[in-house]
């Protein structure tokens, strides 16, 4: 039975990292670039780009992705690093890997 929890629990976690990355904003490179500095606060980019998927640490720090469409063709995606005073403290961005079907 313990197993079968365990075997539940991993499955639960797995589908909603696959919703969480679904979930993101989708919005152009330039304006992702432009908006979101080192020293913003989340408000600032709230207000630039509006909600998006967001995941809490116990630590008091904050990641938020947008994902934004590519010249290839391909999904990029956008994520801020928050720290626990509420301020970009990081940026990384780059395409988004497809398993091969």
């Amino acid at each position: 039975m313990k197993w079968l929890s365990i075997l539940l629990l991993v499955t639960l976690t797995a589908c909603s990292g696959t919703r969480a990355l679904q979930a993101s904003k989708n919005v152009p490179y330039a304006t992702l670039e432009q908006t979101v500095q080192l020293g913003a606060s989340k408000e600032q980019v709230r207000t630039a780009l509006g909600d998006s998927t967001a995941i809490r640490f116990d630590s008091g720090k904050e990641v938020w992705m947008y994902t934004y469409p590519t010249q290839s063709g391909a999904q990029g995606e956008f994520v801020i690093l928050f720290g626990e005073d509420g301020m970009v403290k990081q940026v990384r961005s780059g395409e988004v890997y497809q398993a091969g079907k």
